[in-house]
């Protein structure tokens, strides 16, 4: 028979730990919170599945980046429908889409809405839901797990194209460019094969942090592949967006990257495209960003080229 400490507990089993005052008060805030609605997309285009937004004020969906609900679906209008606040409850208005709007299977053009309502735009399939503050939480954590790479903390892949796609969009509307970064670190395979895996998975990680720091409020990135990473820099022309590869070039070359004492020397090489200058859609600019990498490659590595 298991010894026990005298309560009961069974020895070598840690105390169970005190919540303090303000853990207790945050958790029954949210169990307490008022009931908010929220539209959650449960099916179209991979992208947008999961896509969650707190409707809390007159809410625009479209293609439209700063629509509320912004969808990435080509069927799904530029303002696409509006839900709005009619006082005693929430309605959904057609904004004269191309392809409507269905309530519960239903083509409408103004409607009330009743919690646990599909909406569908396009393709894609939504739920009107009223949910607590814990759903609000839970829902939040689950959206960064979808979108986040755990390893370098920056989007993952699926994320980053559907967000491109929106940038493009916008950029030709407005007559403005975009231009992408494919990077690829060097050195990643000496440090694995003499330091092992994990050496080379902190230098990726590592660089990873680097590399959104650099991009942050001037674009989106991403990490695909291994040791590969994507940047999206809105608004700026090949030559702008080189310089900012330069930068993180320059970051990655000069960090102290060290691991269990043990210093590590990583470089980077980097492509660049523009839209529309050098390509005219989000899988042509990937694709010329991608043969500026190469030959970033064949010239020596740890470069920019474009």
């Amino acid at each position: 028979m298991a010894s026990t400490d005298g309560s009961g507990r069974p020895a070598g089993i840690p105390r169970t730990l005190k919540a303090d005052a303000d853990v207790s008060v945050e958790v029954m805030r949210r169990v307490k919170a008022p009931h908010r609605p929220m539209l959650v997309v449960l099916n179209g285009n991979e992208a947008d599945v999961g896509r969650r937004v707190i409707v809390d004020r007159t809410l625009i969906v479209g293609r439209d980046p700063e629509a509320g609900l912004s969808l990435t679906d080509g069927l799904v209008s530029w303002h696409h429908a509006r839900l709005e606040d009619r006082g005693d409850g929430w309605a959904v208005v057609d904004l004269g889409s191309t392809n409507g709007v269905l309530l519960n299977g239903n083509p409408v053009e103004d409607a009330q809405l009743a919690a646990g309502d599909t909406l569908v735009f396009g393709k894609a399939v939504a739920r009107f839901e009223l949910q607590d503050g814990a759903a609000q939480a839970y829902n939040q954590v689950v959206e960064k797990l979808l979108n986040t790479d755990d390893l370098s903390g920056l989007f993952v892949r699926r994320k980053f194209d559907a967000d491109l796609a929106q940038l493009i969009d916008v950029a030709r509307n407005k007559g403005t460019p975009v231009t992408l970064l494919v990077m690829d670190l060097d050195g990643v395979k000496g440090i694995n094969d003499t330091h092992g895996h994990l050496f080379g998975a902190y230098v990726i990680g590592e660089s990873g942090r680097l590399i959104g720091q650099l991009v942050e409020k001037r674009g989106i990135a991403c990490r695909f592949g291994g040791d590969e990473y994507l940047a999206a820099l809105p608004g700026m022309t090949a030559e702008q967006g080189a310089a900012v590869g330069e930068e993180i070039r320059l970051t990655i070359g000069s960090h102290p990257f060290e691991k269990d004492g043990i210093p590590l020397r990583p470089g980077i090489s980097i492509g660049v495209a523009a839209f529309p200058t050098d390509a005219a859609s989000a899988q042509a600019l990937f694709q010329r960003a991608d043969e500026a990498l190469y030959r970033a490659k064949q010239a020596g590595k740890n470069r920019v080229s474009y």
